[in-house]
């Protein structure tokens, strides 16, 4: 009675486990695609699966019963309802195409799904019977795995495949549970593993507690804390969503190939501007002055991301044309040409002056000049063309011109939305497209740089707002990198191709050795001059002298008869004086020390118009409280408690059996435990071989083989006294080995 009480509780224990993984990969997949399933029939098909499998798989005798009514129970699926499973594919391969197609190159084209009849009115219906198909065959591999196959790690890895393919869209309530479930599948195979191998008829009595403490556990967290309520998203927004995610990791992996050139810029992460004071590269140049180092730009705005676009592949060097399109730095008649020698290892991307002189060693780049295993180099750069006379531009040929309406369809917003209020905000302000691109950029950025405040903690972006829109509207703080893409992005709002610059700006002394680390980093933006090239424009607040008004109105209109040289990045040459500023006020982006400034009034809105209090409330997310990391908090001691009971048993239930009245019984539990302590590498015995036979055959008493066997087992456990400790747990807690 005893021992089919231990079998039935565990049959119970794994028919759980199973159910458990059964229902919940699947599940997580179709909510992960949105595809509409009726749950109430899976659960209990899933139960169903659970029990027939677990039944068939445990007992030794009767279980084929249970085996062969669940692949009849399969076979009648295939055959009566074959249309609806093939239907029920066809939507679910439909709405899985329909996101990742066109982001994966490998996938086919999303087509529609022609009608089945009688089951074009309940597509559910039919994903059901194909869910219940997939469950079948999914629930199969998961039991053999975790009963019949006697591997710790196995059960572990089987379900992850196929859950893999949702990871991406857990951002459903329904997924929620179905991580839950996955959860306590994975938690019961690491408790009950080493208890299956060692000593499987206690396995039962101590699983069917934990596997029943482990769901009132994560009952009541979810409880406490229900998940937050989601909005349905379009297909187009996910389809966006995982493009931007699968650019992302493959941007991560050129990142590491390709040490460290940075090929998109999160927005949504610029919370707060963290400096260490690394260095980045040291230099010698024979100007004195401010200075603008270049070092790579991206160029296409999408969902708070910063993209960097393709190289051209026609005939013009974008590169080469950095304020530099003259050739008086070939040595012409009035020619102003200095030298800056650099130093800097470990990076793939070489650091350009503006007005630098093109040679046949620089390849050709959109985004950034390519290091090639350089680490020491100089440029010859001109001066005077770091920021040249428009009066004297070139004209225009066709490989410019083909250039140019190549950089128009690159540079872009390519959300039309985000745009049309970024154009639409421009205007009201007063900025307008002049037709000139030069001078279009210099009212920008006035703007800008009038419409914000400096600080180095401007906050982290709110959920769902667009960085653009949200610190030209609402926030208006911020520091060089949320001024130079608001100034990209207006720009780009005109359709004139412009694009955001990382890089470092400092202050030079005449072939004085200098050190650049990384608190001299500054962003800013350079726009398409037709006939001139790319040049830099400066729109952060505090820079070039500039001293900000205590107040601002909401849609403050720029000063366009400012000098146009007032926005542009400064010459190489010594820059005169500014106008005074006071101390606290002072742009770190000049003095590598954070900006000092007052504390904004709480009760005053960013645009200086007064006090609103329901404006203040709509402006600011305030998250629910989530106390879903507690289940995480308490899996770590309910891991250790349930490894050290199991531990416990074990070893007792092992001691017990080598010290038993049958000394017979005694010799052949001896040896079983031998031979696996010889699958873990323990020598092997040929003396315990002749002892079990004998055990097996004889009838005598056998007390002296007993203590003979006893000490076979002494010296093959001392074989693991030579691992490592960390081996020696492994094999101690988790297999249960020693």
């Amino acid at each position: 009675m005893k021992k089919l009480w231990n079998s039935l509780l565990s049959i119970l224990a794994d028919a759980a486990l199973v159910t458990f993984a059964t229902l919940a990969v699947p599940c997580a997949v179709l909510t992960a695609y949105q595809v509409p399933f009726p749950l109430v029939p899976l659960v209990w098909a899933a139960i169903l699966i659970g029990l027939l499998l677990s039944v068939w798989m445990h007992a030794p005798k009767l279980g084929w019963i249970a085996g062969v009514a669940y692949f009849a129970v399969l076979g009648a699926l295939l055959i009566w309802k074959w249309a609806a499973v093939r239907y029920g594919f066809s939507l679910f391969r439909y709405a899985m195409l329909d996101l990742l197609a066109a982001d994966v190159p490998f996938l086919p084209a999303a087509t529609p799904v022609d009608p089945v009849d009688g089951l074009w009115n309940i597509p559910d219906i039919a994903v059901g019977w194909f869910a219940l198909l997939v469950m079948g065959l999914f629930g199969l591999s998961i039991a053999w795995s975790l009963i019949r196959s006697k591997m710790l790690i196995l059960p572990l890895i089987v379900p992850l495949p196929m859950f893999m393919l949702s990871l991406i869209y857990t951002d459903l309530p329904l997924a929620h549970w179905t991580v839950l479930l996955l959860l306590l599948y994975l938690g019961g195979c690491m408790i009950g593993g080493g208890l299956r191998v060692s000593d499987a008829k206690r396995y039962g009595i101590v699983m069917v507690p934990v596997i029943l403490g482990l769901l009132l556990l994560g009952t009541m967290i979810r409880a406490i804390s229900p998940p937050e309520t989601y909005e349905p998203i379009s297909f187009e927004r996910r389809q966006e969503i995982v493009g931007d995610r699968i650019r992302e990791i493959y941007d991560d992996i050129r990142n590491v190939l390709s040490n460290r050139v940075k090929r998109t810029e999160d927005l949504s992460d610029e919370e707060e501007w963290k400096r260490t004071g690394d260095v980045i590269l040291e230099l010698t140049s024979s100007t004195s002055g401010e200075t603008y180092l270049r070092s790579y730009s991206l160029g296409s705005y999408r969902n708070n991301i910063w993209y960097s676009v393709p190289n051209y592949s026609g005939a013009w060097d974008s590169m080469a044309a950095l304020g530099s399109r003259s050739n008086r730095g070939d040595g012409g008649e009035g020619a102003a040409l200095d030298k800056m020698e650099i130093r800097a290892e470990g990076s793939e991307m070489l650091y350009v002056p503006y007005g630098f002189l093109k040679n046949d060693a620089n390849p050709l780049a959109e985004a950034y000049l390519p290091a090639n295993g350089l680490t020491e180099y100089s440029w010859t750069f001109d001066v005077e063309m770091a920021n040249p006379d428009f009066a004297n531009a070139e004209t225009v040929g066709n490989a410019e011109a083909d250039y140019y309406a190549w950089a128009k369809e690159q540079y872009v917003i390519e959300n039309p939305e985000i745009k049309a209020q970024i154009r639409a905000f421009a205007e009201a302000a007063g900025i307008y497209d002049t037709g000139d691109n030069r001078r279009t950029a210099q009212i920008v950025a006035e703007f800008v740089r009038r419409n914000g405040t400096y600080t180095t903690s401007p906050g982290r972006l709110p959920q769902g707002k667009d960085f653009v829109l949200y610190f030209l509207q609402e926030n208006r703080q911020g520091y060089c990198v949320h001024f130079a893409t608001a100034t990209t992005a207006i720009l780009q709002s005109f359709d004139i191709p412009a694009r955001y610059v990382s890089g470092y700006r400092f202050f030079t002394s005449r072939y004085e050795p200098m050190t650049v680390t990384d608190e001299m980093a500054h962003a800013w933006t350079e726009v398409y001059c037709p006939g001139i090239g790319w040049m830099p424009v400066e729109s952060t607040a505090g820079s070039e002298g500039w001293q900000e008004p205590d107040q601002k109105t909401a849609t403050p209109s720029p000063d366009i008869s400012a000098s146009p040289e007032s926005t542009l990045a400064p010459t190489a040459e010594p820059t005169p004086a500014p106008t005074e500023v006071p101390d606290d006020q002072e742009s770190t982006e000049q003095t590598g020390e954070p900006t000092q400034r007052p504390e904004p009034d709480a009760t005053a809105r960013p645009d200086g118009q007064g006090t609103d209090d329901e404006d203040s409330e709509t402006t600011r997310s305030v998250d629910p409280p989530n106390l879903w990391w507690l289940l995480w908090l308490l899996v770590p001691p309910a891991l250790v408690g349930g490894m050290w009971g199991a531990d416990r048993i074990i070893r007792n239930r092992r001691k017990e059996a080598f010290r038993q009245k049958d000394a017979r019984e005694a010799v052949l539990a001896m040896y079983r435990y031998q031979k696996r302590l010889e699958r873990h590498g323990a020598p092997k015995s040929e003396i315990a071989e002749d002892l079990a036979e004998e055990a097996t055959f004889s009838n005598h008493p056998m007390t002296q083989q007993r203590k003979q066997m006893h000490s076979i087992l002494r010296e093959s456990a001392a074989y693991f006294d030579s691992f490592p400790k960390w081996k020696r747990f492994l094999y101690r807690h988790l297999l249960f080995l020693l």
